[in-house]
């Protein structure tokens, strides 16, 4: 199976198995990489130019929605808040389980991020703990699709609509995702992408893409991402910021946009190999929600407590396998948000899933050879314990 379109089943067995894989990803797209900065090269256009503007139009045809390219994820959620109008002391809504760049684009705003909890199977937002936190100053709920899952956007767009509230989706992690055959992004009325390169989807560094469910709202993303300006070079309407996405990294993000679907699929196929390895292990594995099937931007195993948790981090990284947390703290415990005004609800789940998560490497170019020492090496960790 080729690595181009949906990764090896056989290829490299020793030596260390790292914890991302988008360095062997961008090896292995080397020619096809190298084919599109050559053209960009010899067309001489770096910003703003058709390869921009063709992923925006095929981003949009197939997630639903009307893009606009950013140059990260960050950048594209701190462009949502400012283009739905949310401002100072106005509240919003989001999961203590998110990157702290879903937190920093509110406070950016003048906003003040209201932390809740999660939902213990899904790591994602608590749609009951998101109406507990409701006050007369919430304004919008942010919720974050977390490791490859959707959050459930049937009941958070049914209270948003209750209490007339914005819905930022925060797809970071979830580009391919669906809820209900609709695809991530296109529920919420604004949809933020990372395009970092170690996403399931992303170019050569950073990179992000904005989809609005309202095409009225593309003037105002553009002018955002682009110092405020609207056309003219030298006319800047208002504040904006240089969020614009390069013409290399656009022209890779739409190669791969192709290659996404048998990605995801792969990505599929390791976590079912890995599940079923683990079905008489005493460990918690991720799954599919209803209506939701999970896209394994990361494979999270959950462990019974968290020094169990530390053990097995340490065995396998003395046989040579990374793995991660993905996050081993909550935003409201990051010495930023002393310095940043906030509001946190009980998040009991919270705090009790990130010390017992394992990340297991898992990628489309993890090998089948690869995935099995994974597991052997799993198993090996309680067979010792007995």
């Amino acid at each position: 199976m080729n690595i181009l379109t949906a990764g090896p089943t056989a290829g490299p067995t020793a030596g260390p198995i790292s914890g991302e894989f988008h360095a062997r990803r961008v090896q292995g797209l080397k020619a096809e990489v190298l084919r599109l900065v050559e053209e960009v090269i010899v067309e001489g256009v770096y910003h703003g130019g058709r390869r921009v503007r063709e992923l925006e139009v095929v981003a949009g045809e197939r997630w639903g929605g009307h893009a606009a390219a950013t140059s990260s994820g960050t950048m594209a959620l701190e462009c949502a808040v400012r283009a739905l109008g949310i401002g100072m002391g106005d509240e919003v809504i989001m999961p203590a389980l998110t990157f702290v760049s879903t937190a920093f684009a509110v406070a950016a705003a003048g906003a003040v991020p209201v932390f809740v909890d999660i939902d213990p199977h899904t790591r994602t937002l608590d749609p009951a703990a998101a109406a507990a936190a409701l006050t007369p100053r919430t304004r919008a709920v942010i919720p974050v699709h977390m490791h490859g899952l959707m959050a459930d956007m049937t009941a958070i767009r049914t209270l948003a609509d209750r209490h007339d509230l914005a819905v930022i989706e925060d797809c970071a992690q979830a580009a391919g995702a669906t809820d209900t055959d609709r695809p991530a992004g296109s529920i919420g009325d604004i949809g933020c992408f990372s395009m970092w390169v170690g996403k399931n989807l992303g170019g050569l560094a950073d990179g992000g893409l904005l989809l609005a469910r309202d095409p009225a709202l593309l003037p105002m993303l553009r002018k955002l991402t682009d110092l405020g300006r609207d056309g003219e070079r030298n006319v800047h309407h208002l504040r904006g910021s240089r969020g614009r996405m390069g013409e290399i990294d656009a022209a890779v993000i739409r190669h791969q946009l192709d290659l996404l679907p048998a990605w995801t699929d792969r990505r599929r196929t390791l976590a079912a190999r890995y599940t079923d390895a683990f079905a008489t292990l005493p460990v918690g594995t991720p799954g599919d929600a209803d209506k939701r099937p999970h896209t394994y931007y990361k494979y999270p195993l959950t462990m019974p407590d968290s020094a169990t948790a530390g053990s097995l981090t340490a065995h396998l990284s003395r046989t040579g396998i990374t793995t991660e947390q993905v996050y081993p703290y909550a935003v409201p415990q990051q010495p930023a948000l002393r310095g940043i005004t906030h509001r946190t609800a009980d998040i009991p789940v919270t705090l009790g899933l990130l010390p017992r998560t394992v990340c297991l490497p898992l990628a489309p170019e993890l090998t089948d050879e690869e995935a099995d020492r994974v597991t052997d090496a799993v198993h090996a960790f309680h067979s010792a314990r007995g």
